[in-house]
């Protein structure tokens, strides 16, 4: 695996760029052609994290809906995504309180002291069963996943990003028993770091 991905590692970092400039999705490398092989133009896709990956997916899909917390980044890529009439940008900004637990985000940057349920929440409104690929890549994780796997339909996809993060491994286990999984580790697209990406299948019968 390491020598096979040596020239996409290679090619990723002999001039490094945000992923996002190369409109690729920043996950694992085989995660990435993996993806490729799954995508149908008829795809509806809801996605936490916007980014290269909003951007891949822009003209292959039928139907973006990306939800995106920090207000710099998203009116950057939004400049992007606005030529592309698939996809639904939306900002949902935490809020500043303390003391609900669950809805704290224990990874990433400038987190502390701030409430992601609103965030976590604001796919609600879409109705169960409706998303083909769910794509989950931003902040409270464990939070997201329990709030929108009804909202994949039966054989759905659902990536992961960061999957072998600890704080994410007991929402895993007791919300995708019974999954299919594919994991894909390594070389990252456009990162000098090693990644590991899940793909999951939505059981038929769920």
């Amino acid at each position: 695996m390491a020598l096979r991905a040596f020239p996409a590692y290679y090619s990723y970092n002999r001039k490094l760029i945000p992923p996002y400039k190369a409109s690729k999705p920043w996950i694992a490398h085989f995660a990435f052609q993996r993806l490729k092989s799954l995508i149908r133009p008829n795809m509806s896709v809801l996605e936490f994290g916007s980014g290269g990956s909003t951007l891949y997916l822009a003209d292959k899909v039928e139907s973006i809906y990306s939800i995106e917390h920090d207000p710099f980044w998203f009116k950057e890529i939004h400049k992007e995504l606005e030529k592309y009439p698939s996809v639904t940008h939306v900002l949902v900004s935490p809020e500043k309180k303390e003391g609900v637990e669950q809805y704290k985000s224990v990874n990433g940057l400038f987190s502390t002291g701030l409430d992601f349920e609103k965030y976590a929440h604001a796919a609600d409104h879409l109705p169960d069963n409706s998303i083909d690929l769910l794509i989950i890549d931003g902040r409270v994780r464990p939070q997201c996943l329990k709030q929108t796997k009804s909202k994949l339909k039966p054989g759905g996809i659902l990536l992961f990003d960061n999957a072998d993060r600890e704080s994410y491994q007991e929402t895993i286990k007791s919300e995708l028993n019974g999954w299919k999984m594919e994991m894909y580790n390594g070389v990252t697209v456009y990162d000098a770091f090693f990644n590991e990406t899940r793909i999951y299948y939505k059981p038929s019968h769920l």
